[in-house]
């Protein structure tokens, strides 16, 4: 058994969805899963995931049913989706309409975050409330896209605080992404190759800068999703050594990919668009470093699932490409394989990033996240010494492809169980969809 603090061996009795005892040889139980040669983990947390969402005219590829499943084959047992509030739509209202898309459909356990697109006193006022109601964590935007101005980011940071939520923050700085595409497409050059040229690591490292410094200046408790380089993780640094409460996720893509997949152009390289994109192998040794030192605390996915087909538009012109890259299948098993299995990180560190702390940080501990007495039992049993290719073939994402085929990992995972039941055994789906529980969440 591996928690984000100790290793050792035991058994873990569970009834009725929950951990009753831990301890050597327990008394024999009406059923037993033999776990010798393996590692019990506590299911993955993934808190950064978008199922069934629309884009102008594009809905994305995976809904509820599709995501979860690739989620409990993976060895994630919760996750936590954004639910994006539309102008004019009150915050309640867009909680509504994501579970509605849930309802029925999840394989695993779910949560919402409340994505605004828009900070008026209105929308402001509603915060309490839905904090009070189990949603204590809030999204906003950096770029000018989706973005809500240096105003709204601080109302919200304000509303955050006072309300005792964290607010999530895609830290980009917009009116430089949108500059450097305007240049780039002047120039001709508007193939996908030139994606991550578009959206450069400083525009990160600035936002995340001034998203450390409004933080300190309100604070406010901020999240500063999906950090891929080095220069936004000094940023986040600085900001938690002048007191700012700072924590930062990453995602697989940044710490195994880098941008030189870019330089094949057309398909290949829209497949791997992401807000932000891949970056340098420097970035990449940097981000492992924070992993390691706990200065990066979670692993998120930010799983957005487009097909090749939807990719497809932005041949023409790079800033037409729906970004977003799918994972939730494959984050866990590549992590721990580049992570674990390679020495970069230990196995209580990859717990950590990808159980613990999210469920401290939202909300979720210790129902979830470790294995504890009263703890939900949610595992995933990893196999240290098997290896195998990833063909995104035998993927349950629709969207076709995953950004990691091809690759050969070492430490996969074999037996998922959420609260007690088996939903998933080597890569094969066994839950039916609807079994997941929508999750109200009350940080402490």
């Amino acid at each position: 058994m591996v928690t984000a603090t100790d290793t050792f061996r035991v058994d873990v009795a569970v009834r009725d969805g929950r951990i009753v005892a831990i301890g050597v040889d327990l008394p024999n139980a009406d059923h037993e899963i033999d776990a010798s040669g393996l590692q019990v983990l506590p299911g993955g947390i993934d808190v950064h995931t978008h199922l069934d969402i629309q884009l102008g005219d594009q809905v994305s590829a995976d809904d509820f049913e599709s995501g979860t499943a690739a989620a409990a084959c993976g060895g994630i047992t919760t996750i936590c989706d954004y639910a994006w509030q539309q102008p004019g739509q009150r915050l309640h209202d867009a909680i509504e309409t994501w579970k509605v898309k849930a309802r029925g459909k999840a394989h695993v356990d779910y949560g919402f975050h409340v994505m605004l697109s828009e900070a008026t006193p209105e929308r402001i006022a509603e915060v309490p409330a839905i904090v009070a109601d189990g949603y204590p964590s809030l999204k906003v935007f950096m770029i000018n896209e989706f973005g809500i101005g240096d105003g709204g980011l601080l109302s919200v940071f304000e509303a955050g605080r006072a309300a005792g939520a964290v607010v999530n923050v895609h830290a980009e700085n917009g009116d430089v992404l949108d500059h450097r595409a305007r240049t780039l497409l002047a120039t001709g050059k508007r193939d996908p190759r030139y994606f991550a040229e578009s959206r450069p690591a400083l525009a990160e490292a600035e936002a995340t800068q001034r998203a450390g410094r409004y933080a300190e200046f309100t604070g406010a408790e901020v999240y500063i999703v999906h950090l891929s380089c080095a220069d936004a993780l000094e940023a986040a640094r600085a900001a938690r050594t002048r007191g700012a409460r700072v924590s930062v996720e990453t995602r697989p893509i940044y710490l195994v990919l880098s941008d030189e997949r870019y330089a094949a152009g057309g398909l290949e390289a829209a497949k791997l668009a992401g807000a932000p994109p891949l970056r340098s192998a420097a970035d990449q040794a940097a981000l492992w470093e924070g992993l390691r030192t706990g200065e990066i605390q979670t692993i998120g996915s930010d799983n957005t699932s487009w097909t090749p087909q939807q990719k497809a538009v932005g041949m023409d012109d790079f800033t037409r490409i729906p970004y977003g890259v799918p994972g939730l299948e494959t984050e866990m098993m590549v992590i721990y394989s580049e992570g674990v299995s390679k020495g970069r990180i230990s196995v209580n560190t990859f717990v950590a990033a990808f159980s613990t702390n999210p469920a401290r940080i939202f909300g979720l501990y210790p129902r979830k996240g470790t294995i504890a007495v009263g703890s939900d039992a949610d595992f995933v049993l990893f196999d240290p010494r098997l290896s195998l290719t990833i063909d995104e073939a035998r993927l349950h994402s629709r969207a076709g492809y995953d950004p990691f085929h091809g690759m050969t990992v070492t430490g996969v995972p074999v037996l998922t169980i959420s609260r007690g039941e088996v939903i998933a055994r080597e890569g094969q789906l066994l839950s039916e969809p609807g079994r997941g529980l929508h999750l109200t969440r009350h940080r402490q």
